[in-house]
Parts: C-alpha cells; structure tokens; sequence
C-alpha cells in the first residue's frame, strides 16, 4: 500500500498521530518493537489471574483532557475507550497518622486543608483562584509549538489580561522550585509536602528549578480538573487508538523492530525492519522515540552531523522501580479516609523528597524513597476479583547506576524496603498480599528500550531540556535536522505524562 506516514513506535503519541493523521484521510503504519502496542501505558496480569495492572502509567486525565481526545472522541469512545473518574484524587500521609487529600470539590479540598493545616486556608484559596485566571495562559503554551506563531499569541493575550508584570509572575512560576514556591505562600509541612511530591513524579527534587509549575497545576488543578483512570486499565485508551487507525485503514504491526531509516538526499522516505521488509512514506518519517536512540537509527552519514548527533546528549531523568501487589483488602492505612483515594503519596516532607534525590543522584538508594502508591481498585473494582484489590506502586526516585550492584542483584530486596515503608502507614500490609510483581529500572528498560536506565519519564524535565529546548537545541517544533524525519513522545515537547500533545502537535506538523 501506498504511504504517507510511517510511524516508528506505538507509543500513546505515535498512535495519537497515526489517529489523527487517519482521520485526516492519511494512509498510516505504525511499527512496533515488542509484541502489543502501548509503550509505557499497557495493563496485563501480572501477579495473579483475574488482577489487572496497568504496569507503568495510571493516569489517564492528561489525555481525556487533551487535543486527541477533543478531536476523535466520540471515535475512540466506539471502540470501548471508555474513563473512570475519580472522587478523591490523591492525598499525603504523614508519619504522626494525619493526612492532606485533594478532592474533585473545591470546597471539600478547602475543608481538608483546614482540618490539618488552617494557617494555609487563605493561600489556598488564593492560588485555586489564581490557576482560575492563569490556565488559559498555561494551556495554550503546553499546547503550542516551540516557537510557533500560537504560541506568541498566546502571550500577546497574557500581557494584555496581565500586563508585563503579571506575565513576569507566570515566568517566575515556571522557573521557581518547589520549595521555594510552597515556602513562599505556605506555612504548614504537610501542605509544601502536599504540593511537592508531585514534583518527584517529574524527576524534580524540592530544590530544583523548574518543579514548581508542574507541583502546582496537579495540586491546584486535581480539584478544579480531577483525575481519571481508564475502566479495566490504561490499556482500553491503546486498544481504542489501534481500532481508530485500523478503521481509517492504517495499520500497526507489532513485531517489527525497524533498524534503519531510509535517507536519500537528505530526506526521510522510510525505513527498514529486523525482518528484512522496507516500508516508504511520501510525507515522511516519525519517529515515537526517545531523542537519544534516534542517531542510532540513521546512516552513517547522516548519523555523524553534530547536529543530529548532539540528540545522544539527551539526559534521562532518575530511575523508577514499580511494584504491583494483588491484595485480598486495600492497605489499612492509620491516616483516617487514605484509602478512599486514587493515589497516596508518602514522602513524608520536603526535605525527605530532598536527600531522596540526593542520595539517587550520587549512585546510592535512597533511604526513604518517595512513594506513589496507586489504589485504582477504589475507583474501578473491574480490575480485580470481587472483593479483592490491586496496588500500584511507583518508587520515585532511583540511581540509574546503582553502586550496591545490578538492579538484577539487589532489586528484590529493595522492594522488600519499599513494603516495610508502606508498612509504617500501614500496618499489617505484607498480610494481604496475594501476589507481587517487582519491575526494576533494568526491567523497565528491557520492557521498552526508550525507558532508558528506568528513565520512566522519556528524559529529564530540568529546564536545560524543556520548554523550546526540548530536545535539545535545534530539534524544535518536533522536526529533527534530517528532513521529513519527526519526532513524538515525551522526549519532546511538551513532555511527559500520558497525554498524546506531542503526537497531536507531530500530527499537525506531517500534515
């Protein structure tokens, strides 16, 4: 058949493209490594039969929320994509049993914060009002190209609403850590806490710059936006996406491994595979890859351009374990109301998260990794026996390069560490467990080689590597120096998390 896109890696963003590419009458192939689709988003089981678990990403709401999802949804939707939300996002727990939840209500997230931390009612409410004012600004940056005349639009219109100042604010937002920020309109630990886990989510430790945007829009938005997961696992958004492409006569074809892309006269026109086959697409090559592996793929010549090869300088961000538990009842956690949440977040407080990253970055496992322990049993039961629960759990964050040894050697027993944590907030955990499923950075990495190292985040969001520089100088607007070669995933702007902004933006760029 005929081409007009080849799409390396049926990650959530190639297929995002490849969708919307097919909706626009483009004849699409998708060609994967491994043996199902997905990526990083796959849900399988693992532990035992009947336990679903979603065995990297979890939330879907970047996605529901997001430019694909505005565009094929009612598509999607016919091919069992279908969302569960969530009452009551996430929450911290704390060592003295106390904790700090946002809901899907502002008003019961203002009530939660008073109870535990009322000197912070006021700023509270003070910054949901802000995020109020500033999300379209916010919005429309994450959504635009860097640069791109949309984006200088968008912020033409934020200097008219704010004035110089006030577009100066939002550049110190974006620029601020997240200690800093939560010190600055906060007084109580647990809520900077509260606030600063999700910078560990993105490979920001409290101290660096750049964590306090992404801290702010989860924690203030959680409430006014809410959190969604998909009904019987992240999976059902893949499989909607495959039947999406395949409707408009695209293909994804699972198994091929491509080993090199076609460059004649300085042009991408296709690819070949480990099979032997050779695949060529009149509008061009993407490449869902993470940036570093991308020169690899190249010819000689190509490969050795500085400007191509500077792609292998992409830094990847800190490791993550996950351990996925099936429970016979959900942990019974001392904090009061925990287990009626999505996620529970341990920590416990800033400067914890602070030698966390430290000791990770020199090499050294963490003493007391932060913790996102995902309970998606508490909003969709379909994904266990009845009665019965799944855990989800996320170790934030890890060496890339342990000094003790292999993750093969030592990563079993560190799991066994992450349990006795848990332990400490909830007391009798170990009792309940049916079945356990460690994933090691290396196992990470073996399961999808863009996870490089256990880089679960497809490379580091420190602001040397986000906003326009993203990849890495040169490589903007999601073009590579190899024309007709583009590039999607969360290696490229607007970054991590499952949301499919960068496969639309590609999508938009192929035309």
């Amino acid at each position: 058949m005929e081409l007009d896109a080849i799409v390396i890696g049926a990650g959530v963003n190639g297929l995002s493209a490849a969708a919307l590419l097919g909706a626009k009458g483009r004849r699409v192939l998708v060609l994967e490594a491994n043996p199902v689709p997905g990526g990083a988003v796959q849900t399988a089981e693992v532990t035992l039969p009947g336990f679903r678990h979603d065995l990297f990403a979890m939330n879907l709401g970047l996605f529901a929320g997001g430019p694909v999802v505005a565009a094929l949804g009612e598509r999607l939707a016919a091919h069992g994509f279908a969302l569960v939300p969530s009452a009551k996002p996430f929450c911290s727990v704390f060592p003295d049993g106390s904790m700090l939840g946002v809901e899907a209500d502002v008003e019961r997230t203002v009530a939660n914060v008073a109870a535990v931390a009322p000197e912070d009612v006021r700023a509270w409410q003070e910054l949901t009002e802000y995020l109020g004012q500033v999300a379209p600004t916010l919005i429309g940056v994450l959504g635009a190209e860097m640069p791109s005349r949309s984006l200088m639009t968008t912020m033409w219109k934020a200097r008219r609403q704010f004035g110089t100042t006030g577009v100066l604010e939002i550049a110190k937002l974006a620029l601020s850590s997240t200690r800093a920020f939560t010190e600055e309109h906060f007084e109580s630990p647990r809520t900077r806490a509260l606030m600063a886990s999700w910078g560990m989510h993105l490979d920001f430790a409290p101290d660096l710059a750049g964590g306090a945007l992404f801290s702010f829009l989860e924690t203030i938005g959680g409430q006014l936006f809410g959190m969604v997961i998909g009904q019987g696992g992240a999976s059902t958004m893949i499989n909607a996406l495959v039947g999406v492409i395949e409707e408009s006569g695209g293909r994804v074809a699972c198994n091929e491994r491509v080993t090199e892309i076609i460059v004649e006269s300085g042009r991408a026109v296709g690819v070949r595979t480990a099979q032997g086959a050779e695949y060529r697409a009149s509008r061009g090559v993407i490449a869902n890859v993470n940036p570093r592996l991308v020169p690899a793929l190249l010819p000689e010549d190509q490969r050795s351009r500085p400007d191509v090869a500077r792609a292998e300088t992409f830094r990847p961000g800190l490791a993550t374990m996950m351990i996925h538990l099936a429970l016979d009842d959900l942990p019974a956690w001392t904090a009061e109301g925990a287990r009626d949440f999505n996620y529970v977040h341990i920590g416990p407080y800033l400067d914890d998260m602070a030698m966390t990253y430290t000791q990770a970055a020199a090499g050294l496992l963490p003493d007391s990794p932060t913790l996102v322990v995902g309970q998606p049993t508490v909003s969709d039961p379909s994904r266990a026996p009845e009665g019965k629960h799944v855990l989800w759990v996320q170790v934030r964050v890890l060496p890339l390069h342990p000094r003790e040894g292999s993750w093969d050697e030592i990563g079993e027993a560190y799991a066994d560490g992450v349990i006795d944590k848990i332990e400490q907030y909830a007391p009798g955990l170990r009792s309940r467990i049916l079945g356990r499923k460690v994933l090691t950075p290396a196992d990470l990495q073996r399961a999808n080689a863009n996870l490089v190292l256990g880089d679960s985040l497809g490379g580091s969001h420190h602001p040397a590597q986000f906003f326009f520089l993203r990849p890495v100088p040169g490589w903007w607007r999601h073009r590579t120096p190899v024309d007709r070669l583009f590039v999607c995933g969360a290696g490229t702007w607007p970054g991590g998390g499952v949301g499919g902004g960068s496969g639309a933006l590609v999508a938009a760029a192929v035309g």
